[in-house]
C-alpha cells in the first residue's frame, strides 16, 4: 500500500552556469528535487522554510506535482541561495555563493497529523537539526539519510549518534572514504554499515553509478548513459527522491523493492541532468521512466 514520504531539507533558489548556459535564481533546493522526484511514485511532504521573496509560481509549480507545503514556513527574510559554476567535467564544481538565509536558525516544525508518517528522507542538513526531527516522528519504519563533507568534517560525533537511527545512509566516493578513512569503497561501506546502520550504505558514483551494500547481499546499479549532461545540480537529491518514493509506493522493503528502488533513483538522476534545474519535471511522464526503466533492464541483462 502506498505511503507519504517525508522530505527534510532545503528548498532554495539557485544561480548555475555550465557550459550549456547560465540560470538564475532558479527553483532549488535538496528537499525540492527530492519532493520532485518522489512525486512520480507517491505522496511527498517537505519540511522546510522559505523567505518572504520565495515566489507564489514556485508554489504552484510544486503543488500541481502533488508536493505537499503545508510543512513549509515562510519566515521574514530572504529564501536560501546557492550559486555555482561547473566546468567541463561534470563531477567537479565550484560553488560559488552558499547563504542560508532563514534557514540558518531554522529548527524543523512537524504539523502533528504527519509525525505518523512512516517514510522519512533527511536530506542534507546539520546533523543536529536531523536529529531534532527524528524525534519528533511517532512512527517511522524507514528513514534514509543524506550529508555532505562540511558535516562530516565538522561534526562526526553527532552523524553517529545518528546512524544507528537509520535504515540507509548515502553517500557520494568521496564523502565514504572521507568519513571512513578507508580508500577502498567495499571497505568504506562495511566499516560505515558497522557503525550501527539498520539496513546498509548506498555508495554513489557519479556517472558510475551507485551500489548497496547491506549485511546480506550487495547490489550494484549503473549509471543510465547520457550524451549530454547540462546541469548535474540535484542529481544525488533526485537519486535519493526516486529511491525513497519507489519505496513508499509499494509500501514494502524487500530485497527486491530495495534493489529496483536503486534503478528508479538511477533514472529520475539521469532525467534531471539532461536540463537545467528541475525544468525536465514540467514534462517528464510516468510513460518515460518507464521506458527508461526498460532500456536500463535490457543493458545490464546478459
Amino acid at each position: 500500500m502506498s505511503q507519504k514520504v517525508l522530505i527534510f531539507g532545503s528548498v532554495a533558489f539557485d544561480t548555475v552556469e555550465t557550459p550549456f548556459g547560465k540560470r538564475e535564481n532558479m527553483l532549488g533546493g535538496s528537499a525540492t528535487y527530492a519532493a520532485l522526484s518522489a512525486s512520480y511514485f507517491t505522496s511527498p511532504v517537505i519540511i522546510s522554510a522559505v523567505g518572504k521573496d520565495f515566489p507564489d509560481k514556485y508554489r504552484r509549480f510544486l503543488r500541481e506535482r502533488k508536493v505537499s507545503l503545508e510543512n513549509v514556513e515562510t519566515k521574514e527574510g530572504k529564501s536560501f541561495y546557492w550559486k555555482a559554476r561547473y566546468g567541463k567535467n561534470p563531477n567537479e564544481r565550484e560553488v560559488l555563493t552558499t547563504c542560508e538565509n532563514v534557514l540558518g536558525d531554522y529548527s524543523p516544525n512537524l504539523l502533528p497529523e504527519y509525525q505518523n508518517v512512516k517514510y522519512l528522507f533527511l536530506a542534507n542538513n546539520s546533523p543536529s537539526s536531523q536529529l531534532y526531527l527524528l524525534q519528533k516522528m511517532r512512527a517511522v519504519e524507514f528513514v534514509l539519510w543524506d550529508t555532505m563533507d562540511f558535516w562530516i568534517e565538522r561534526y562526526p560525533d553527532e552523524i553517529l549518534k545518528i546512524l544507528p537511527r537509520v535504515d540507509i545512509a548515502l553517500f557520494n566516493d568521496s564523502e565514504a572514504q572521507q568519513f571512513s578513512g578507508e580508500f577502498n569503497l567495499l571497505k568504506a561501506a562495511k566499516k560505515i554499515l558497522a557503525l550501527g546502520l539498520r539496513r546498509g550504505v548506498i555508495i554513489k558514483k557519479g556517472e558510475h553509478g551507485a551500489f548497496l551494500y547491506t549485511p546480506s547481499f550487495v547490489f550494484s546499479a549503473p549509471a543510465y548513459l547520457l550524451e549530454e549532461v547540462k546541469d548535474p545540480t540535484g542529481a544525488g537529491d533526485s537519486f535519493a527522491g526516486g529511491l525513497i518514493g519507489y519505496l513508499a509506493g509499494k509500501g514494502n522493503i524487500s530485497e527486491r523493492n530495495l534493489k529496483k528502488s536503486l534503478i528508479y533513483g538511477t533514472i529520475m538522476a539521469s532525467f534531471t541532468v539532461e536540463e537545467f534545474g528541475v525544468e525536465k519535471f514540467n514534462r517528464l511522464r510516468e510513460k518515460d521512466i518507464e521506458e527508461r526503466y526498460q532500456e536500463l533492464k535490457k543493458l545490464t541483462q546478459f
